[in-house]
């Protein structure tokens, strides 16, 4: 688990990825507030914010999450 503490975000696996997690997509955005996580049949995740907005990530891909 790796640490940045300028911007205070941790790197981890997709799918640990729980509701209410707080995810960095995008540098310049405000984080991404996980709604919904659902396995799919190839080993990656699909999550959905409560945006609406979903996004499907490989299984194993890192994302940032707000520490």
């Amino acid at each position: 688990m790796n640490m940045n503490p300028q911007k205070r975000t941790e790197q981890l696996p997709a799918d640990s990825l729980t509701r209410n997690d707080r995810v960095v997509i995008s540098a310049d955005e405000l984080p991404y507030l996980v709604d919904v996580v659902t396995g799919m049949s190839d080993g990656g995740v699909r999550v959905t914010y409560s945006s609406g907005d979903t996004v499907d990530y490989a299984a194993g891909e890192q994302v940032a999450v707000v520490a």
